[in-house]
């Protein structure tokens, strides 16, 4: 006679532990990821410049249709985070006081190549559904490329960018939530993809006025970047990169 099966064991997610912060941490940050940026700024400005030259070059084969080129470059501003860990990696070197190169950042990805695939599926899932929803925006609101310098002023084009800032807010609130600490907490190897994913967005809703203040800053730097057509993100992207570490390491207490 077969015994009877064995119980089933509940574990409790354990999540790393978080550290309060103040309201003007994320200044904190931004200074910290400045010196990491000085300490390097040659290695700093090739990976700044190689992010800035891909988004000139969406730029330039988005000119012929002009609907389109808000949702190429925030599109292509969406997968930011994933190609930040590069950067996590570099300040992450510089904590250690061990040589910087390039190279390591490529042995970061072999090396967890299984969480960043998981990354990517998933800000593959979001870009599809920003595509989507923009193109869709474009066609009802806009038309054609050839109309889309006569609407822009007219309130059917304030009406589509309204919407699609919007909307695309949304998008990036979402994102921030699930990616800000998630990719650290993993580089780092605190944890694995889900745990850090759910620790992130935890981490976000527990601290809400630091977490806006932050995302105010990276939205403005953002906008500062696309506004000089990409040129300024050589300086920008690094900068951002290293701040973000500096914030991971204020907020999961890492040293």
């Amino acid at each position: 006679m077969p015994g009877p099966e064995d119980p089933v064991t509940y574990h409790t997610l354990t999540l790393p532990p978080r550290r309060k912060l103040s309201p003007d941490a994320p200044r904190e940050w931004l200074r910290q990821g400045w010196d990491y940026f000085a300490r390097t700024q040659r290695t700093s400005l090739v990976y700044g410049g190689s992010f800035a030259i891909a988004g000139m070059v969406i730029t330039w084969f988005g000119l012929d249709r002009p609907q389109l080129i808000l949702t190429f470059w925030t599109g292509f501003l969406l997968i930011g985070p994933l190609l930040a860990i590069g950067l996590f990696r570099i300040a992450q070197l510089m904590d250690r006081s061990e040589t910087v190169h390039l190279s390591n950042c490529l042995q970061l990805l072999n090396k967890n190549l299984g969480s960043v695939v998981l990354f990517v599926l998933l800000l593959s899932l979001v870009m599809i559904a920003w595509v989507r929803f923009s193109t869709l925006a474009a066609t009802l609101y806009i038309g054609d490329a050839a109309s889309f310098a006569a609407t822009i002023g007219t309130p059917q084009g304030i009406g589509f960018l309204a919407l699609l800032f919007s909307v695309g807010a949304i998008f990036a609130i979402v994102l921030f939530a699930l990616t800000a600490w998630s990719l650290p907490l993993v580089l780092d190897a605190r944890t694995d993809f889900g745990t850090a994913v759910v620790a992130s967005v935890k981490a976000v809703l527990e601290q809400p006025l630091p977490m806006v203040i932050w995302g105010v800053i990276l939205s403005v730097l953002t906008l500062l970047g696309m506004l000089t057509c990409f040129i300024g993100f050589a300086v920008i992207f690094p900068w951002l990169g290293y701040a973000s570490w500096a914030a991971y390491k204020d907020l999961f207490g890492r040293d």
